[in-house]
């Protein structure tokens, strides 16, 4: 049985008019590029489509055509070339590459593109017109509750990646339509004379079968579009099987090789979507993504596995739990309303995994907060100070509140590249003073953050004064104490060079006093050696108020009790929130972070417990 032939249909204005080639524009200026933009909004619009349930499979395919495929293109896809003279050359040019790339984009236990074909034909009892609204219509505004965006607009960047501007569209619907497949190319507008006149045309034309009465295009279908699909490469569908693949022509690589051009979607995948990758995303929501280039399957990490996102998935815990180490409630006043949930991670700085060769997306140091609606799809990353110490990152995570009007009011911020929240973009009123207050919010907490360890010469700064007040009490406190003072700094060594009889740690020395967004550290530094035997395998701390720095019983009953907050191995810059640290046998300085609250002097306790102690 011969393969179906497509043939096309150039759209003429209507007598009320079209938008015409300016659709190319309604992106307007996306802060990503093209490659990150089209991989951003066709996964937006796969997590629409995803059906309730089960989180949708997304494979990304980069290739080479066959000479059989591109055969199949040139005899049953794009038989007819339109005439306007840039379309044709981009075509052609595009048809007599000697090895023309596409990229697919395929997703898998989705609602596919269901419903009528015909945007001037929608039956009354129609309840999903996802075809029309994905091939046929523009900007149609979302009909998913908490959905990525606007649905359609995303579509623009599938044109913007192909250097003929043509994509072929394969997709099995979950409504039980028959297989669809259908072309679309976008051009320059163009006029032809027609008896006298002058006929308009948009710069739109489909390829598909032309319908008997007014010969508009209409999708192959059932056994025709089944063939044609397998003819040309897409990948075989089964009834349990639905969804849509897109196959974009002369995929645009940019000078990359294919391969190269698969990482750099892996890096935008996860950099985009790592909230919906991570193992513990619930199986409803999380993605299951794969990539092939030339078809080669190219490893997909976990975010957990690629730092700094696996920083960002701890916050992620944090945001969606409620609890964590650092969680704070961002709020508006006036009306009073619950805007989101904030949540911060702090760790040590891991070596970076290269998954592109060049201009990684991942920072060399985490100092951002993602931006999120309850959908989980990274909005943005909001960038704050970094921490003074190198060897530190923080990564934070904003979850909007799950309430439909603000949820809907941050929505409505975006873009249509949704890739900003824009308060300008709301009208006066509630919804524009929550984006506001919220960025607000975030925005000093990312500066604050960063802020926590400032080297004592910042001192000189507006938080100065009191702080090298409290600096002095504290000094002038340990001073009066016997033993190491904080005056200055005392080497905390054994003395003769000989190993100690047993593991132990030097008395811990006062070395700077930093500020952070909870308030007042004193850093403390302790020396660590271990006896011959190695027997030390966990340096223990405790911190107290100085008697001479204020009344203990008084800071007891006040609840002003200093803590330890983290301890630092300096050698290697490994951080543990909390009291203790593993040694293992190891030796060296760590320092000892205790969270000062009031206005009293400190002190640490240090001590180093043995295999026979434990």
């Amino acid at each position: 049985m011969p393969l179906t032939s497509l043939h096309l249909h150039s759209e003429p204005y209507g007598s009320t008019g079209n938008i015409g080639e300016n659709f190319r524009r309604l992106l307007g200026a996306p802060t990503l590029d093209a490659l990150q933009t089209v991989v951003r909004e066709s996964v937006q619009n796969i997590a629409d489509a995803a059906q309730l349930g089960s989180g949708p499979e997304i494979e990304i395919r980069i290739r080479t055509l066959t000479d059989e495929q591109v055969h199949c293109l040139r005899e049953h896809v794009l038989t007819d070339i339109p005439v306007q003279p840039d379309s044709q050359r981009q075509l052609n040019e595009f048809l007599s590459r000697p090895a023309p790339v596409v990229m697919e984009i395929c997703d898998f236990g989705t609602t596919g593109l269901g419903g009528p074909t015909r945007a001037d034909r929608i039956p009354v009892d129609a309840k999903r017109t996802d075809f029309v609204d994905f091939l046929r219509n523009i900007g149609t505004p979302r009909d998913t509750q908490h959905g990525g965006g606007t649905y359609g607009f995303g579509k623009v960047a599938l044109y913007r990646v192909s250097r003929c501007s043509t994509i072929l569209v394969d997709t099995l619907p979950a409504d039980g339509s028959p297989r669809r497949l259908m072309g679309c190319h976008i051009g320059p507008s163009f006029e032809l004379p027609d008896a006298g006149m002058r006929r308009r045309y948009t710069g739109r034309h489909w390829f598909g079968v032309p319908d008997p009465v007014d010969r508009i295009a209409d999708p192959a279908t059932g056994i025709d579009a089944e063939e044609l699909a397998e003819a040309l490469g897409f990948l075989p569908r089964s009834p349990g099987r639905t969804g849509t693949s897109i196959m974009i022509l002369d995929f645009d690589t940019e000078g990359e090789t294919v391969e190269e051009a698969g990482r750099r979607v892996i890096e935008t995948l996860l950099w985009n979507f790592w909230p919906r990758m991570m193992s513990d995303t619930p199986y409803a929501r999380r993605f299951r993504c794969s990539i092939l280039a030339e078809g080669t399957r190219l490893p997909v990490p976990l975010p957990e596995d690629v730092p700094p996102l696996d920083l960002f998935a701890k916050a992620m815990r944090g945001a969606r739990s409620g609890s964590g180490n650092d969680v704070r409630q961002i709020a508006s006043q006036r009306p009073i309303r619950q805007l989101g949930r904030l949540a911060v991670e702090k760790g040590l700085r891991s070596p970076r995994r290269p998954i592109v060769a060049e201009e990684s997306l991942l920072p060399p140091a985490s100092r951002h907060i993602a931006l999120m609606r309850p959908v989980e799809l990274v909005v943005k990353y909001l960038e704050g100070n970094p921490l003074p110490d190198e060897r530190l990152e923080w990564a934070g995570v904003f979850l909007v509140n799950d309430d439909d009007e603000i949820e809907r009011a941050f929505a409505d911020s975006e873009p249509p590249a949704h890739d900003d929240w824009i308060p300008d973009n709301l009208p006066r009123g509630h919804s524009k003073s929550y984006v506001n207050v919220a960025l607000q919010r975030l925005k000093g907490h990312a500066l604050d953050i960063g802020g926590a360890g400032r080297a004592p010469s910042g001192l000189a700064g507006a938080s100065g004064p009191p702080l090298a007040r409290v600096a002095g009490r504290l000094g002038a406190s340990l001073e009066s104490v016997g033993g190491d003072g904080a005056g200055k700094r005392r080497g905390g060594g054994g003395g003769g060079g000989g190993r100690p009889t047993r593991a132990r740690a030097s008395k811990p020395v006062f070395d700077r006093l930093v500020r952070d967004d909870n308030g007042k550290l004193a850093i403390f530094t302790t020396r660590v050696q271990q006896d011959s035997h190695q027997s030390g395998v966990v340096l223990a701390t405790q911190a107290s108020v100085s008697v001479e720095g204020g009344n203990v019983a008084a800071a007891e009953e006040l609840g002003l009790q200093p803590s330890v907050a983290y301890i630092s191995r300096v050698e290697d810059g490994e951080v543990v929130w909390a009291d203790s640290i593993a040694l293992d046998g190891d030796e060296g300085v760590y320092e000892i972070a205790v969270r000062m609250r009031g206005g009293y002097a400190v002190l640490v306790d240090a001590e180093v417990l043995t295999e026979l102690a434990s």
